[in-house]
């Protein structure tokens, strides 16, 4: 995190605080908000290769010159990366600070949270509501049960309140790292991609279908690259999920979710090959 960063985060907070924020002042503070994030999640993930590169030098047993300065250079680079990633984090706790939820938001989603606490999950510093994916699909599946349909109803109608209308709904799907095997599950998900992008959707759909505008939402799947916990023989519970997360919007993009929720629905002309 740069020098020049830090000072706009600090400067941006003063001027929340004050009350004196202009809407221009205002969307770069989202946007700066979200590149925090973005690299927070970037320097995780070359945190998480730099310890496994680390890991695997020191399995081999080598002891010689070459492979120790190896060790030592992956060394130096986890702890490089250790500390950006302090900074970052730190930096988002700065930025998260005057981004919080607003509180009649973030009290009805920790309330229905706290109503199914063994599907759910509510993180508020982060905000996003977790579901298990065990308890919200059968295996292998990407189709919501019953029971999590019903809590996704509710949290549509916390989403579509006015409280939320500023936020995008982004939804991404998780898997462990267990290959699919069930040839009928092949069919329909060919990798561990496929199944965490197809439930992100069937969410996705499930919130559309209970009136969350379609443009506001968007989804994604990290297969298992993205773990809670790290991954054990046999399936690891933890990080099959699907995260719901509510990013503030810019004065622009808020601009662009409202043209799109005003725009018809394709209608398939003749001869259209796009919907063949």
């Amino acid at each position: 995190m740069t020098m020049r960063m830090t000072g706009m985060v600090l400067a941006a907070a003063m001027l929340i605080g004050s009350g004196c924020v202009s809407q221009r002042q205002h969307d770069e503070l989202l946007t700066l908000y979200n590149q925090v994030r973005e690299q927070n999640t970037d320097l995780q993930t070359e945190l998480e290769e730099a310890e496994a590169r680390l890991a695997a030098l020191r399995e081999t047993g080598d002891d010689s010159d070459v492979y120790r300065q190896q060790i030592e250079e992956a060394r130096a680079e986890r702890d490089r990366l250790r500390a950006a990633l302090a900074d970052a984090e730190a930096e988002l706790a700065r930025a998260g600070s005057f981004m919080e939820l607003p509180a009649e938001l973030d009290a009805d989603l920790a309330a229905l949270a706290a109503s199914n606490p063994e599907l759910m999950t509510y993180e508020p510093e982060r905000g996003m509501i977790r579901f298990q994916a065990d308890l919200t699909f059968d295996l292998g599946s990407a189709e919501v049960r019953a029971g999590a349909r019903d809590s996704l109803r509710r949290l549509a109608q916390i989403l579509d309140s006015s409280a939320a209308a500023p936020y995008e709904v982004r939804v991404v799907g998780h898997t462990d790292n267990v290959p699919i095997a069930n040839p009928a599950t092949l069919e329909r998900h060919p990798t561990n991609w496929h199944l965490s992008a197809h439930r992100a959707i069937a969410v996705k759909d499930a919130l559309n279908e209970a009136g969350v505008g379609a443009a506001r939402m968007n989804v994604a799947g990290y297969s298992h690259y993205r773990p809670l916990v790290p991954h054990r023989p046999g399936g690891t519970e933890q990080n099959r999920r699907v995260e719901i997360y509510l990013v503030p919007m810019t004065e622009h993009a808020r601009a662009e979710a409202q043209r799109g929720e005003q725009s018809p629905e394709p209608v398939p002309a003749e001869g259209d090959e796009a919907f063949k």
